[in-house]
């Protein structure tokens, strides 16, 4: 197999296309006040889709290791977005449950949020969406 350069590399543009939504999303946040990263944003709107959620099931569903989403978790419940609440028999874990200031912070993001996608599919129609989503898809489950 030949080596190809890296502009080639299906990866090398994977990782480019993910840090230039970031960088585009993150503008866009910058443009609307928003006080989050993307980050906080993945863990925020997780919780608030599955209340109750633990810490290490945000990680694990987000992709992000768990000292990250401790760091996050501690942000995000400081701006009183998210609060914990202990688990009945397990002094280690904790229920987390969006605020109504995080309520309303998700509201205001979620049209940024599906604006800053459709900016990222334009051009596509629905075919190439899904042809890209089963390839993504498939590449995903090739690694797991």
């Amino acid at each position: 197999m030949n080596d190809l350069k890296l502009e080639e590399v299906y990866f090398y543009l994977l990782e480019r296309t993910v840090r230039q939504f970031r960088k585009y999303s993150q503008a866009m946040f910058a443009e609307n006040n928003i006080p989050l990263t993307g980050d906080q944003w993945v863990v925020l709107k997780r919780i608030s889709e599955e209340e109750g959620i633990n810490q290490r099931e945000i990680a694990d569903s987000t992709y992000k290791d768990p000292a990250s989403v401790t760091r996050i978790l501690d942000l995000l419940e400081t701006r009183e977005l998210v609060r914990r609440e202990p688990v009945e028999n397990d002094r280690r874990t904790y229920a987390l449950y969006i605020t109504p200031q995080g309520k309303a912070l998700v509201e205001k993001v979620i049209p940024i949020a599906i604006e800053a996608r459709q900016k990222g599919l334009e051009g596509l129609n629905s075919k190439d969406y899904a042809h890209l989503k089963r390839i993504l898809n498939k590449i995903y489950e090739n690694f797991s």
